[in-house]
């Protein structure tokens, strides 16, 4: 069976999903995505990423006339046609099409498009071994709270990391940690404390980010949303990042230099371990 993806208002071969040469996602990356993850046949955490796609519509002011419940159905739709039972599926609309004109146009009809795919695990010999991250100045623009198709700083950023071999990099801003190319940053001090940076213009409010900070609070482990530098976070007991798609990643070196000696993984494993119970639970 091929594979089926989606593109307004129709469920086709992937590779007859075609979109005009002059909409606004292709000419100018006006638009916005989410990727969610899928397992046990439910979307993880559904309602908080179609809170945040909205979020992104609305700050954007693309207009539209989809409902949560509509793209939800989508999604489900997505894996059941692809006879998957895993996987993560990403969703995208943009402005539409329009003659390439600097200004955004009222009143143009969205595009959007769905595809899902295979989920990448962290295995446990990776989580043991850790990922390494590299620093680097955050040259993106001041508002990475809205999840738009304009990625291009973080895919440049991401492969030089890999180029130097790095597993990912690690963004700096006037000497604060904002995040990861793709991804949340945390680290733990020597109380055991979770810090992460509180949610602003300067980095995406990851649903995954969130729902850790809620197994953390039912586990009675203290959190603290701050800035910290990266002399804190060299200095930390643990470093971790966490997505929607690779969930949590302990970091053991920065830079090349290792982190508490590159082997605690203590709070991370909780929350792993508390992550993946929530996954197999009847809440979504």
């Amino acid at each position: 069976m091929s594979r089926i993806s989606y593109l307004n208002n129709q469920f086709l071969p992937h590779e007859n999903c075609l979109i005009h040469i002059e909409d606004r996602g292709f000419q100018f990356a006006d638009g916005v995505y989410e990727v969610t993850l899928f397992e046990n046949g439910k979307l993880i955490d559904g309602e908080a990423h179609m809170e945040r796609f909205f979020r992104s519509l609305r700050e954007v002011k693309i207009e539209h006339n989809f409902s949560a419940e509509e793209l939800k159905k989508i999604q489900l739709e997505l894996f059941a046609r692809n006879k998957m039972t895993n996987g993560t599926c990403y969703m995208q609309i943009t402005r539409g099409q329009t003659n390439r004109i600097p200004y955004c146009p009222k009143n143009l009809t969205p595009t959007i498009c769905a595809t899902v795919s295979p989920r990448k695990k962290v295995s446990e010999e990776e989580f043991a071994r850790g990922f390494s991250l590299m620093t680097h100045e955050d040259i993106r623009w001041k508002r990475c709270d809205i999840k738009t198709v304009g990625l291009l700083a973080s895919a440049l950023i991401n492969q030089k990391a890999k180029d130097h071999g790095f597993d990912d990099a690690i963004f700096l801003r006037d000497g604060i940690v904002t995040e990861a190319t793709y991804a949340n940053a945390f680290i733990v001090d020597e109380n055991d404390v979770i810090i992460t940076k509180a949610p602003d213009n300067l980095i995406l409010c990851g649903i995954t980010r969130n729902r850790l900070l809620k197994i953390a609070a039912e586990k009675n482990i203290k959190i603290a949303e701050r800035n910290f530098s990266l002399e804190e976070m060299m200095r930390a007991k643990e470093v971790f990042l966490t997505s929607s798609s690779l969930i949590l990643r302990p970091i053991s070196k920065i830079d090349g230099k290792l982190i508490a000696g590159g082997k605690n993984r203590k709070i991370a494993r909780i929350l792993n371990d508390a992550y993946g119970e929530f996954v197999s639970s009847d809440i979504s």
